[in-house]
């Protein structure tokens, strides 16, 4: 089966995946992108099973538009930002308006729900006009992941899920979960996943909602139900 996750869960869903495939016996192959992009390619037939997205919103149009059965939340998601190491800022306003912070990665709020929680946070806080110059968008949370990463930006807004990635070589700040809106991850099983492999797409969502599955989530920094 084809599961197709949003850009913030790569890592988390390739722990996932290898729990399932070990338990089940039945081969997935990931696609990951943004939410948005792949809502598009959804749209315009990509043969994928399974979409887990990083909000509701994308399922939810998705469903709307005869793509795919109800949609429900697997996962809360944390917003961070992550800096290379050496000097040390007690608050992200700090680290955003240090002159030597030069160059900001955030994903596109256009395709990105973490791209839209970031730019959420900046205009709560006053800081997007302050910073506009500085900032650098990327496709997806995987993307600016990749410019933090080669050094290509000095600091990045990215899901907390990466932060045991980058631990060692970065240093972390969470951003307030007051100063954006809740980040609702959600699922759904695909028109094209319940034709071609319905058994295989109620058995990964069911797996979705096990205790093993929520214990993988849990520590790669999500917030669960319980």
């Amino acid at each position: 089966m084809t599961i197709a996750t949003a850009a913030n869960m790569q890592f988390t869903m390739d722990s996932i995946v290898e729990m399932f495939e070990a338990k089940h016996g039945i081969q997935c192959k990931v696609i990951a992108s943004s939410s948005g992009v792949l809502t598009t390619q959804i749209q315009n037939g990509a043969p994928y099973d399974v979409f887990v997205s990083a909000n509701m919103r994308y399922p939810n149009e998705l469903i709307k538009n005869g793509y795919g059965e109800e949609a429900e939340i697997y996962a809360y998601g944390r917003l961070a930002v992550i800096y290379s190491k050496g000097k040390k800022y007690s608050t992200i306003e700090e680290l955003l308006l240090d002159p030597n912070v030069k160059r900001i990665a955030i994903a596109d709020e256009r395709t990105a729900p973490y791209g839209i929680a970031a730019r959420e946070f900046l205009r709560k806080s006053g800081l997007e006009e302050k910073i506009k110059d500085k900032l650098i968008i990327g496709e997806s949370v995987g993307q600016v992941n990749q410019y933090i990463q080669i050094n290509s930006v000095d600091a990045a807004f990215t899901s907390y899920s990466f932060v045991q990635k980058f631990m060692g070589k970065h240093q972390t700040l969470e951003v307030n979960q007051g100063r954006f809106s809740k980040i609702e991850q959600g699922v759904i099983a695909l028109k094209e996943g319940m034709k071609s492999n319905p058994k295989e797409t109620k058995l990964f969502l069911k797996f979705l909602n096990s205790e093993d599955c929520r214990g993988i989530l849990t520590y790669f920094g999500y917030y669960v139900k319980k």
